[in-house]
């Protein structure tokens, strides 16, 4: 093995079936958490677009390790990443779930509302940049998660910039746009969406606005940032 073996940690070569099925079996019991939005989300055909159990755990570590009060997520979907980062905020605290599709929100509310977490939990219907401006006025908040469309990530990211307090904790996934962030990719490296993921990388990385920046190499990537 060489040192850039061991430097490379996007290269995966390390990640074999069976270090992939150990990790699985100890997760196993995170596969039945919020097991009603999970079947919400097979019967719709979209449990894809979700975080996985594992993913959901690095949701909540971080959100336990910010302390987060006020957190804002943008891109609800079915409220499944919702329950995770739920998880890992104390009581008192509130999350703001951000979801522009009517069929989604309704299913969020749906899944909040047999879990127990309206007091944890807001459910917010419309354009997700509508919405910001309104949380800002709320603002500073602790933490913020996007999981939305790629072509706004540089406009949620500079919301986050602004409003997030510093020391606060920024996460985004999709980070890897499945493989089209650049040359090489499913799509295009000069579509729409991989200018504004690089874009989105540019803001994060360049040391103004966040302090400390990293990807995690999860399946679909996991951006992260610490607000100056």
């Amino acid at each position: 093995m060489t040192t850039k073996d061991k430097r490379d940690i996007f290269s995966r070569r390390h990640v074999t079936p069976e270090t992939a099925a150990y990790f699985g079996a100890l997760t196993a019991p995170d596969e039945g958490y919020a097991a009603h939005v999970l079947a919400a989300m097979e019967a719709a055909g979209v449990r894809g677009l979700a975080v996985s159990p594992m993913e959901g755990r690095i949701l909540e570590t971080f959100a336990r390790l910010s302390g987060a009060r006020k957190a804002v997520e943008i891109g609800t979907l079915y409220g499944y990443s919702a329950h995770w980062l739920a998880r890992g905020l104390a009581d008192g605290a509130r999350l703001y779930s951000l979801e522009k599709e009517p069929a989604c929100v309704n299913a969020a509310k749906d899944a909040v509302e047999a879990s127990g977490l309206t007091r944890k939990v807001t459910v917010m219907e419309g354009p997700a940049l509508d919405n910001l401006k309104t949380l800002g006025k709320l603002a500073p908040f602790d933490l913020c998660f996007i999981d939305a469309d790629a072509e706004n990530y540089p406009a949620y990211l500079r919301w986050a910039a602004a409003n997030l307090r510093p020391g606060g904790v920024l996460l985004a996934d999709g980070a890897f746009l499945k493989g089209g962030l650049c040359a090489g990719g499913g799509e295009p490296a000069d579509g729409p969406g991989a200018r504004a993921m690089r874009e989105f990388f540019h803001i994060l990385f360049d040391g103004d606005r966040f302090v400390s920046a990293a990807v995690l190499p999860t399946g679909e990537g996991l951006a992260a940032g610490i607000k100056a």
